[in-house]
């Protein structure tokens, strides 16, 4: 009921809808399976609801403009369009549909199958058909983004902002881990075992970089070194990472306290967790103001 605001949609990030004459077309990144499972564990039995995302493929766009001039609000739709381009609109989209055919579809989501729907007036032939695909993996994300270690584009690297992270101070400056990229997690893909906590790694591998680095803080300005960049590689057998900033490695100054209290927080962390999976993670710091 949007008039009562009782639900919000789902975001379903890279879930897009188009439509192209009298079919329709809901595609879903493979991806997202977890968020489709979220929204539709959430959702009511009788209402399957998502956010689609806008599409750059499509050359049209509906829009809902409200006339706030008269009384009544009214409302009204307009397309946007590329001229001379076959007519590919996204839109929103709302279908009724009977229960036993809603369960159909929740059954094919769980099972990541591709579903059609036949739509039209009862005991008539079919006019119109709403296609729900899974489509390539959604990588439209960091997009011009590049690491500090090397210039390591980190398009489609998903990412998790930091808003929460504990500032290190030191005089009248401070250290702040502020994002971390999942660069690779194999243990994600595993069944065998309990998932590997990326926040929890993620957080002590902050937490030592950040007591390794505060006390250098003045002299990492000094050199430019604004925005650092710490890449661990974890593994039941071997850990390494690597440090820089401006696409340059840190000198050796900063690399023998980041060994003293990075490298041991690697090992625990590999040892506990890892198995014989690999995970890599880069964490982001920037040295900011007091």
């Amino acid at each position: 009921d949007f008039r009562n605001f009782s639900y919000t949609l789902p975001q379903i990030r890279g879930l897009t809808i188009h439509m192209e004459d009298k079919n329709t077309t809901v595609t879903i990144p493979l991806n997202r399976y977890d968020q489709v499972m979220k929204s539709m564990n959430n959702s009511s039995d009788h209402i399957l609801a998502f956010a689609g995302n806008f599409s750059n493929q499509a050359d049209s766009h509906l829009v809902c403009i409200q006339d706030t001039q008269s009384n009544e609000n009214a409302y009204s739709t307009h397309a946007i369009n590329i001229h001379n381009k076959p007519r590919k609109v996204e839109d929103g989209l709302m279908i009724q549909i009977p229960s036993e055919h809603m369960n159909q579809i929740r059954e094919s989501l769980r099972n990541m199958k591709n579903h059609t729907i036949q739509c039209g007036c009862i005991n008539a032939a079919s006019d119109e058909t709403v296609n729900i695909i899974w489509g390539e993996p959604d990588v439209n994300f960091n997009i011009n983004v590049f690491s500090p270690i090397d210039n390591k584009p980190m398009e489609g690297i998903p990412s998790i902002r930091v808003h929460n992270g504990k500032d290190y101070v030191n005089g009248n400056r401070l250290i702040r881990w502020t994002e971390v990229f999942i660069v690779q997690n194999e243990g994600e893909a595993s069944r065998n075992q309990d998932p590997v906590d990326i926040s929890k790694v993620s957080e002590t591998i902050a937490k030592a970089t950040c007591t390794a680095l505060v006390k250098y803080l003045d002299l990492l300005v000094s050199n430019s070194f604004y925005k650092i960049g710490i890449r661990a590689n974890l593994n039941a057998f071997f850990v390494a990472y690597s440090a820089g900033s401006n696409a340059m490695k840190l000198p050796p100054i900063y690399m023998e306290s980041l060994d003293n209290e990075l490298v041991p927080v690697l090992h625990r962390n590999a040892t506990s967790d890892c198995d014989e999976n690999t995970i890599i993670l880069e964490l982001i710091f920037r040295i900011l103001n007091k």
